[in-house]
């Protein structure tokens, strides 16, 4: 297995490079990713320099130097200008998870089935595809698929969320140090996974009870973080601000919060009606969070 620690070792070299600002791929200013879906639009606004494809969740890179368009079978991507597409070799395998790292022209994609069954992290760079970087996950139960992941670009850590059946998930961490494995939550039902760019500290809730957690990758404890009741994750921001939603018994947000380690939460908006979570992203609180600001012509960041 080819090592994908080294490859994300020098992923943070070239952002250190880049005047230390880092990202890292779970920042949640997209909705969150569930199963995958190969009919489904991701959201994103069409750009008129790539062709106009029918089929597949579209994907582009930033700076829309590139557009994957993906289904369950296929990875076929566009260079801008181009109308001929580079098919990715999936090598029978078959497509759960797909997104672009930021400030970098390189894709991730979660693959499984084949003649292995394994359940792969592929990482390529659309100038050479066929130099595919992997990370496997083996002894998963059959039909089991990633479905979400999170980096720490500085420490070098990703976090897998994996499916292993309706309403199970496991978490599996990789590092620079080639060390590979499951890490064993307090929940099986997970719903939103995040970590912070520059620290191995993982967040995720527990869908059925309503609790969302904190674990310390490199030291091994966890505790919850949400004041009493039941609450979601939304995600974290690069200034390492945590995001939550307040919900009822459907699942459905009431309110949402921001806080930090140490600090605690406040409440930075109440819905008139419940929403639905999936509408609910770090981006929208931040701009609710913003306008409140304007509105009052005041500076409310702690």
């Amino acid at each position: 297995m080819a090592s994908f620690g080294k490859i994300m070792t020098a992923f943070a070299l070239g952002l250190a490079l880049q005047g230390g600002i880092y990202y890292y791929l779970d920042q949640v200013y997209f909705a969150p990713t569930t199963d995958f879906e190969v009919t489904a639009s991701d959201g994103q606004e069409k750009d008129g320099n790539f062709p106009d494809v029918g089929d597949g969740n579209k994907y582009y890179s930033e700076g829309h130097k590139y557009m994957a368009v993906v289904t369950q079978d296929s990875v076929k991507v566009y260079k801008s200008g181009d109308k001929t597409p580079t098919n990715i070799d999936l090598k029978g395998r078959q497509v759960s998870y797909f997104e672009w790292l930021p400030d970098r022209d390189l894709a991730i994609m979660g693959l499984y089935g084949g003649t292995s069954g394994n359940v792969v992290l592929a990482r390529f760079d659309p100038e050479s595809p066929e130099h595919e970087v992997d990370t496997t996950m083996e002894d998963l139960p059959s039909d089991s698929k990633i479905v979400d992941a999170a980096f720490s670009t500085a420490t070098n850590v990703v976090y897998m969320k994996i499916k292993v059946a309706d309403n199970a998930y496991r978490i599996y961490r990789t590092d620079a140090n080639y060390d590979t494995r499951r890490v064993y939550m307090q929940a099986s039902n997970i719903g939103r996974i995040a970590v912070f760019y520059d620290e191995d500290i993982f967040f995720y809730d527990n869908v059925r009870t309503g609790d969302v957690f904190m674990f310390n990758g490199t030291e091994g404890g966890w505790r919850v973080i949400n004041p009493p009741g039941r609450y979601r994750l939304i995600g974290v921001d690069k200034d390492k601000d945590i995001y939550i939603a307040k919900v009822d018994e459907d699942d459905k947000a009431l309110s949402v919060m921001q806080g930090r380690l140490g600090v605690g939460f406040e409440t930075v908006d109440t819905f008139a009606t419940p929403q639905d979570l999936k509408d609910i992203t770090v981006a929208s609180i931040q701009k609710t969070i913003e306008d409140k600001r304007s509105s009052t012509g005041g500076d409310n960041k702690k």
